[in-house]
């Protein structure tokens, strides 16, 4: 399926020419797509809209009984209808069947006013706050099914999408755009059947009084459509050049805090806060533009709502002072609104005021449901992206790795046409430590993302046991194989469950046994909580090394047949690399182990190097084979170390 807009991305230069709006039809499909989110909470969405539509009939009923109590009994002294009678219990003698109420008639019906009114309101609040929080649950449970589905999207792109997107999007299109799809159940289900019901509520109750003022009324509807065409294209793009400048701007402070200490460290905070206040300006222009325009809109559809309260209320003003017959007079008979007066002219103006109140509400929401649906359409953005790594419908369980791995005449880069690795061969059997080294930028980490199935050569294959790993489930690959990254990313939980993170069942033990090879136990202990210490965010307590030791013996604790450490030895002292390579081999006596390093102490640990040199493999080999037979390895070598390999041993 395919996106519904021409427009995936925000462009880095900030050009907003590109920025297309969407059709109507295209509007109506988005607000329609959110039926799968929505479909699961569907049965409490009813319990709501009825509970509400009860509690509003209700009320109104009630309500349009007291005005008539009030301004036509208390105030005006007018004779009350049937239905008070009945519901007080008043004698139709005294209160219905007379010109005039008595002075003692009217005394006896404050108290019962207030005697109605004091519960009609505790009830309305009550109610109120109930139905408001059930809304929030329905709505918090809808939108958090869209942000799995999101996230879930997101993790099975491939590296190759993951290369050219914006982190910064991203997140802005998860947290905020997702949020939308609560704001559309609201905004194009709930509020306008809400305030739908109560226009046309108002219009039947309006027509009773007289057929002229609910003809004015539903005229009104007219020029509200008209208002409402006219600015939904202009929003929608506006909206859209709001949202992808605050977009450009999340990305760019996800920049500057995970660059911090390069940021610091260059002395380019003020580069970076003049980039960000010249970015903020942008987005705050866009977003400023795009309220104008609402507010515009939401001012015109004021007008036109003013206009017809002053031509309604002139009109029920006219009548009251004639004291005309009601046009529905023997149904309004019963509340006492027989005749135009001061009664009849409050309820039917209360009728008008939220008719028209509502059907200004509904211009607004329609406004405001163009950046709702550019929101979305966002969303689906990302929803549409068919994942390129995928199972094959015949795909099998890995259950052991044979022979071994093997890369057969491999060739993959991110743009097809300019590969980062060229024609890959490459052998490694178990219990066998492969060393990949290269200059930065060669393949080295791309290399292992392909056997991990991050990403899938345009050439080649990649074999485990002697199988395509294509042939293979995605889930069941991934179980065979651990890595340790560069990056030593780790989370905002303890020691323990940092280890433990991809296999979560991990017992104690052996979580503690994979940091005694990783040589972690030892500084684990001596921290305060030793491995329930949390590490807080970024893990900043502890030193570099030590979190490179963590992130191996995260790797480690998968137990898996296939290990990838990504410069493991890095930030190690040489003792400590000595000792956690030393452990390294006895653990993989077994398994196929890749070490992408720089450092010669840890190639020297490996029994074959592949040296690759511009995407290709210049050579490989056992390490002091390639010395003396590879001159292109050597130089390499001693370009790293600043040795002459000539006279190293």
């Amino acid at each position: 399926m395919t996106s519904t807009s021409t427009e995936t991305k925000p462009t880095d230069d900030g050009d907003d020419s590109s920025i297309d709006d969407l059709a109507f039809g295209q509007v109506l499909h988005i607000f329609l797509r959110t039926w799968p989110f929505i479909k699961p909470q569907a049965r409490h969405l009813i319990y709501f809209v009825a509970c509400s539509a009860l509690v509003f009939v209700l009320t109104a009923a009630l309500g349009f009984i007291i005005i008539g109590l009030v301004n036509g009994g208390i105030i005006a002294g007018k004779p009350l209808g049937l239905f008070h009678a009945d519901i007080y219990g008043l004698d139709p003698a005294v209160f219905v069947d007379v010109e005039e109420l008595s002075a003692d008639a009217r005394r006896q019906l404050p108290w019962l006013a207030m005697g109605s009114t004091i519960p009609l309101v505790g009830v309305v609040i009550i109610a109120g706050m109930l139905l408001y929080q059930y809304s929030i649950w329905i709505f918090q449970s809808i939108n958090q099914l869209m942000r799995v589905r999101l996230i879930d999207q997101l993790q099975v792109q491939s590296l190759a999408y993951h290369s050219q997107a914006h982190t910064g999007d991203a997140i802005y299109r998860v947290y905020q755009d997702s949020a939308m799809v609560t704001s559309i159940i609201r905004s194009i289900f709930l509020d306008p059947l809400m305030f739908l019901g109560r226009f046309m509520f108002g219009l039947g109750i309006v027509a009773a009084f007289s057929p002229w003022l609910a003809l004015i009324l539903g005229v009104t509807i007219i020029p509200a459509l008209l208002l409402g065409r006219y600015f939904s294209s202009r929003l929608r793009v506006a909206f859209r050049r709001s949202r992808e400048h605050n977009s450009r701007l999340t990305s760019l402070i996800q920049e500057s805090m995970v660059g911090i200490r390069i940021i610091k460290a260059t002395g380019n905070e003020s580069q970076r806060e003049c980039a960000f206040q010249r970015q903020s300006e942008k987005a705050f222009a866009a977003a400023f533009e795009a309220r104008v325009m609402l507010t515009i809109m939401g001012i015109l559809a004021f007008v036109l709502v003013g206009l017809t309260v002053i031509a309604t209320q002139s009109m029920t003003a006219l009548y009251a002072n004639a004291e005309a017959d009601t046009f529905a007079r023997n149904l309004l008979l019963g509340f006492g609104f027989a005749a135009w007066n001061l009664g009849s002219f409050t309820a039917a103006s209360t009728r008008i005021d939220d008719s028209v109140g509502s059907l200004e509400s509904l211009i607004t929401i329609w406004g405001r449901a163009q950046d709702m649906a550019v929101g979305l359409n966002r969303v689906f953005e990302i929803l549409d992206l068919e994942p390129d790594i995928v199972d094959t419908p015949d795909a099998t369980d890995l259950e052991h790795i044979g022979d071994g791995v093997s890369f057969k005449s491999v060739t993959f880069g991110y743009d097809r046409l300019r590969p980062v690795l060229s024609d890959i061969n490459l052998t490694s059997a178990p219990g066998n430590i492969t060393a990949i080294v290269g200059a930065t930028g060669t393949g080295k980490s791309t290399l292992m993302s392909l056997l991990l199935r991050l990403a899938d050569p345009q050439n080649g294959m990649i074999t485990v046991g002697g199988r395509d790993i294509r042939t293979f489930t995605l889930a069941s690959l991934r179980r065979q194989i651990s890595i340790a990254t560069q990056e030593n990313i780790l989370f905002t939980a303890s020691v323990l469950e940092n280890i433990r993170y991809a296999v979560p069942e991990a017992s104690r033990d052996t979580v503690i046994a994979a940091a005694r090879i990783a040589c972690a136990d030892e500084f684990i202990n001596q921290l305060s909580l030793g491995y329930d210490t949390p590490l807080g965010e970024r893990a900043t307590k502890l030193s570099t090394g030590q979190r490179q030791r963590i992130v191996i013996a995260r790797a480690l604790v998968k137990d898996s047949p296939i290990l990838i450490l990504d410069e493991p030895t890095a930030a190690l002292d040489a003792d400590t690399e000595r000792r956690v390579m030393t452990n390294l081999r006895h653990w993989g006596e077994s398994r196929c182990m890749f070490l992408i390093t720089h450092r010669l102490s840890t190639i020297r640990q490996a029994h074959n190097v592949l040296y690759l040199r511009d995407g290709r493999v210049a050579a490989f080999g056992p390490h002091d084979q390639l010395i003396q037979n590879s001159t292109d390895y050597r130089s390499f070598v001693e370009a790293e170390t600043g040795l002459s390999m000539e006279t190293q041993p």
